[in-house]
This record gives C-alpha cells, structure tokens and sequence, in this order.
C-alpha cells in the first residue's frame, strides 16, 4: 500500500503538518464568526441610528438652532431639557464600560489582579484575596473572604461581566481571564493569549 512506502517517518511528519493545518483553520474559522458577529452588530445599530428619509417636521415645531427666546414657553414644574440648572430633572450619568454595573473595590482587586497576574484558577485569586483583606478589609475571615471572592467571580464571569473562564483539564475548575482574551462568538480562548496561564503547582 502506498501509507507503507511511505514509512513512519514520514506518516508523522505528515500528520503533525495536518494538525498544524487544521489548528490553523480553526482559529481563522474563529475569527471570521467573530467578524461577522461585529459586522451584524453595526448594521443594526447604524439601522436604528439613521433616520428614516422623506419624514418633515409638523407645523410649528422649533428648529435645532433655534434660540431660548423663540422656544414655546412650558408651564410651570415643567423645566426645559436643555436646561441644566432645572430643577428636578433626572440627569442621565455614564457609564463606565465594567458591563452595565457598578464595580466594588473586591470587583477591582480581582480585575487588577489577572490583569497584572494572567489567567488565575479561584483558589489563587482567593490567596490574593486574602492578603489584600488584611489591609482593606482587617474583620473578615478566611472562609468570608473566600464566600466573596466565589460571589465576585459568579458576578465578574456572568453574560454582562468582565471576565472569561478557561478550563485547561490539568486540574477542577476554571482559570478566569479578561473578556478580551477571549473569542466573543465561541467564549474560547484566544490563542495568542495561552501564555497568561498561571503555572500548574504541585
């Protein structure tokens, strides 16, 4: 048969140029279903950003440019929007991009942490925790601090959060990284990014 003439050599060469191939593909593969999720994205925001043509403004109506003293007076406890002195509007605050929600000084310890640390498991999130509790938080306990950081990490690794989860298959549990490391479509590691994996110790 021809795989004989080849010899076993030659079949592992063969074979390690076929896994190459093939992780190769699958990271492009990757990045393409990332591309086209970003690309759907913009079409519906520009849709819903543009105007639809041909609408006219009603009878009346003030124009953009228009100054204070041309807009319709309101009644009274009706203070105008482009007022930012009235009284008992709500203002709209930004922000932050940290997923829709507020970040707790744990939720920065933690964010500070694998940043500057790679992609950690719990339980050496936990050590760190626990160093920085003797500081910022001298009451708490061991096992209260560790109950924190497993409500942080559930928080932080949610569908709205901060962090992605990687399960290498060396030990229980996740290794949790920044979102960015991550492919948004498949929630897989990138790649590039293996090296942030925090040593295996015994």
């Amino acid at each position: 048969m021809a795989n004989e003439r080849l010899g076993t050599k030659n079949i592992e060469l063969l074979l390690n140029q076929y896994r190459s191939e093939r992780k190769r593909l699958i990271f492009q593969l990757g990045k393409v279903r990332e591309t086209i999720i970003q690309l759907k994205a913009a079409r519906t925001k520009e849709a819903k950003t543009t105007p639809p043509e041909g609408i006219k403004r009603g009878p009346g109506r003030p124009r953009k440019d228009a100054s204070p003293e041309l807009l319709p007076k309101r009644g009274p406890g009706r203070p105008r929007k482009d007022d930012p002195t009235a009284p008992g509007l709500r203002r709209k605050r930004k922000r932050a991009k940290t997923g829709g929600y507020r970040l707790s000084p744990w939720d920065e310890m933690v964010i500070t942490t694998i940043t500057k640390e790679g992609l950690l498991p719990k339980q050496m999130i936990v050590d760190r925790a626990k160093a920085w509790a003797k500081t910022n938080a001298k009451k708490m306990t061991g096992p209260e601090v560790e109950a924190k950081i497993t409500r942080v990490l559930q928080k932080l690794s949610g569908s709205r959060g901060l962090l992605g989860t990687h399960r290498t298959g060396l030990r229980r549990g996740y290794h949790y990284g920044l979102k960015e490391w991550f492919f948004a479509s498949s929630g897989a590691l990138r790649q590039q990014h293996l090296d942030k994996i925090a040593p295996e110790k015994e």
